[in-house]
This record gives structure tokens, C-alpha cells and sequence, in this order.
């Protein structure tokens, strides 16, 4: 089907792009006769060929994800993919939804109309965050969406792990889609292994990239005290610390260092990036935040 999208191939649109010259074979409807008529030479004429794009959307289920009062980063990443899903139907364009952590899980294939807008709402609101023993979140689809998705995916497993591993996503979603689309991640990216390669290949092979990094406002100004013992809520790792001023500064500046890099990283690399807090004001602010990052275009 045809969409909205302007594609960099050439075809059939009221557009106009260019003139070629004429080769056994072509359609001499396209040929323009005004330009015979004063050269004596064929010349077609080529317009924009408009088309749907598959946009993907992958959101961070990993327990990390689970932070934040009174809306968790986890509730913000749904949201932000109900606004994104509500764009790519009103583009035409084919939409899927998913979630990671340590490997894809939850998937919604790739669909385009209003009714499938109401199948990813269904899907966002169904993916309930739930902490288990150790800590993680699940998104729990329907036994008719599990049954579903392994028919579809022989490689489908259910969620064993709630690990951050965004590189290992990255490749399973690069031999999953040969064809290149528009992919949106939402997370924390609070990863400890390097995913910046894989990301990079992605871009070379033709995907348009968009990062949606998401904290917590008391990740980026905590106001925690004394003589404390902080657990990792992903590696389960506990570290006792004594926070002050000066360790809490630290913090700060680590953090504004990763965030920084991150984004140095996308613009270098030619991904969209934002950073927003999950206490951000929804509606004004992440349309804001997404058309500064070239990504609601």
C-alpha cells in the first residue's frame, strides 16, 4: 500500500522529481511530449513515490524500569508508545510494539489502521507491571496473545530474566527485519555492557534509530542521606555507601557525563535522541521533545 511517507525510491505521486531519458520498455504516458516537441529527445518524467513504513517500537521492561514516584518510567514508556503508535496510524504507516530486557518478549506484529491502534492500546494496558520476588517486571500478555506470538516466532520466550541487555536485543531485532523501517527504543539505558556498535550497524544498514532515554526525578536529583546500603535492582549487587554532599555531586556528574555521551554518540551517528523525566508534563512535553529530536517529522 501507498502511505504518506515520501520514500527515496521513484515512482507514481503527483509530485514531480526529475527528468530521464527514455529507455526501451518505459510507459510513454510519462513521457513529456512538450520536451519532444522543442529537442526532439525522449524524456520521461519521475515523481515521489509515496509509501507506509513499518515503525517499531521496543520499551524497556527491565526491573530498573519500575523506578520512579508517581509514575513510574515504565508507565511513562507506555504512554510515550501510545502517543508514537497514534502517529504512525495517522501516517498510514504499519505499527508493532514490544519489550525487552534481557531479550525481546511481549510483540504485537506490524499493522496499519484505526483497529489496530485499539489492538497496541489493549496491548500497552495489559502489559501490567508487576514485582516479583526478585524484583523484575513482567509484561503479561493474554494466553491468546502467547499462544499467538510462538506460532509466529519459534524463538519467542517468555520472560526469564529482567536484565538490561540491550545489545543482545538489538541483534535479535536486526536478523528478525531484513527490510529497514523506523525503530524507537524506550528505556533507561541504564546498561553496563556497550551497545553503541550494534546501534551503529543498525544505522548502517538503513534504520532510522530514535532513543527515548527515560529517568526518574529522583534518579537525577536524589535526596538520599547517611550511611546506606544500595541494591542493584537488575544485578542484585549491594554496595554500602555513605552519601554526603560530595558523593552525591559525583553522582550528578556521572550521570550528566553518561547522558551527555549518549547523546554526542546519536548526533554523531545520526539517531534522534531525548532525554525526559518521567514527571514530565506528557502531552506538551514529549510532542516537544520529540520534534526537537527530529523524530515527529
Amino acid at each position: 500500500m501507498r502511505g504518506e511517507r515520501r520514500s527515496t525510491r521513484r515512482g507514481a505521486s503527483v509530485e514531480f522529481r526529475d527528468f530521464r531519458k527514455y529507455e526501451a520498455g518505459d510507459d510513454f504516458r510519462h513521457v513529456d511530449w512538450s520536451i519532444f516537441a522543442r529537442l526532439e529527445r525522449l524524456m520521461l518524467r519521475q515523481f515521489v513515490e509515496e509509501e507506509d513504513a513499518r515503525i517499531d517500537i521496543l520499551i524497556d521492561q527491565s526491573s530498573s524500569m519500575r523506578f520512579g514516584e508517581p509514575m513510574t518510567k515504565f508507565d511513562f514508556a507506555r504512554r510515550a508508545a501510545a502517543a508514537l503508535a497514534f502517529l504512525a496510524v495517522s501516517g498510514l504507516d504499519r505499527v508493532s510494539v514490544a519489550t525487552f530486557d534481557s531479550d525481546l518478549r511481549s510483540r504485537l506484529r506490524a499493522m496499519r489502521g484505526r483497529g489496530h491502534l485499539h489492538a497496541v492500546l489493549a496491548f500497552l494496558e495489559r502489559l501490567s507491571i508487576e514485582v516479583t520476588k526478585e524484583g523484575a517486571i513482567e509484561g503479561r500478555p493474554t494466553m491468546e496473545d502467547s499462544r499467538t506470538e510462538s506460532q509466529r516466532d519459534p524463538d519467542f520466550r517468555g520472560n526469564s530474566e529482567a536484565v538490561t541487555s540491550l545489545s543482545a536485543v538489538i541483534r535479535r531485532y536486526q536478523r528478525s527485519n531484513v527490510r529497514p523501517g523506523i525503530l524507537f527504543v524506550i528505556s533507561d539505558f541504564l546498561d553496563n555492557a556497550d551497545f553503541r556498535t550494534e546501534m551503529k550497524l543498525l544505522v548502517q544498514r538503513g534504520f532510522d534509530l530514535n532513543l527515548i532515554q527515560v529517568l526518574a526525578p529522583e534518579e537525577l536529583q536524589p535526596e538520599l542521606r547517611g550511611d546506606l546500603m544500595l541494591v542493584d535492582s537488575e544485578s542484585g549487587v549491594a554496595r554500602e555507601v555513605t552519601v554526603n554532599e560530595r558523593v552525591l555531586a559525583a553522582y550528578r556528574a556521572a550521570l550528566a557525563s553518561y547522558t551527555t555521551s549518549l547523546g554526542s554518540f546519536c548526533r554523531a551517528t545520526g539517531i534522534g535522541y531525548t532525554l525526559v523525566t518521567a514527571d514530565a508534563s506528557f502531552e506538551d512535553q514529549l510532542l516537544k521533545q520529540l520534534v526537537e529530536g527530529r523524530m515527529a517529522e
